[in-house]
């Protein structure tokens, strides 16, 4: 049986990875979250890149959607701020294997026609990961929508939209593609609760 759209969501359920479950019951450490932050906006920082190679669909729907995810990089920044993280700090911070890998894989992908695809695998599932990462750290770790959350305040909403879109431009091949991208994030996850933690 051929795999479809919600088969790969399915598959990899980011709700159900440890790190994303040990975050909405407070028990990452503040490291943790730092590097997730350094890690992730390599991820933030691609993305408006990816959706200017979209291709199809309403061409200005696509440049404002681009636009932005640019404009969020900032407020991305403004969550590892509340973390204690300078700006500096987050952008210099080097992509780990997993980041790198899944950088490449998008790149290599949207190459290939499928960055409708690259970019849905990874909004696809984040208006209700925004969600319930915003509710554990309002609850666990004093950053609430207006002190750093900003960015999953906007998410929650903006990503059912925007998922919306880009799934109706996915095409043949386009599970696969996804599949692809939604295993490298569940990797960088991995990577990143896997790091060693300072003592």
């Amino acid at each position: 049986m051929d795999m479809t759209l919600d088969d790969v969501t399915a598959r990899w359920n980011l709700l159900e990875h440890s790190f994303y479950q040990r975050w909405t019951q407070g028990a990452l450490t503040r490291d943790e979250l730092c590097d997730y932050v350094k890690q992730y906006a390599h991820v933030v920082r691609a993305v408006p890149e990816w959706l200017e190679q979209v291709r199809g669909g309403d061409t200005a729907e696509v440049a404002r959607h681009a636009a932005e995810e640019r404009s969020h990089i900032e407020m991305w920044e403004t969550f590892g701020n509340a973390l204690g993280l300078s700006s500096d700090a987050i952008r210099s911070a080097p992509a780990n294997a997993a980041t790198a890998n899944l950088l490449q894989r998008g790149d290599e992908l949207g190459a290939q026609g499928q960055a409708a695809a690259v970019v849905w695998a990874l909004e696809a599932q984040t208006p209700a990961v925004a969600r319930a990462k915003l509710a554990g750290l309002s609850a666990f770790y004093g950053i609430g929508e207006n002190g750093g959350g900003q960015y999953f305040a906007v998410h929650q909403h903006l990503d059912v939209e925007h998922s919306a879109e880009l799934r109706a431009l996915c095409s043949d091949g386009s599970q696969n593609a996804a599949a692809l991208m939604s295993e490298a994030l569940w990797n960088l996850l991995s990577s990143v609760e896997a790091a060693p933690q300072p003592v």
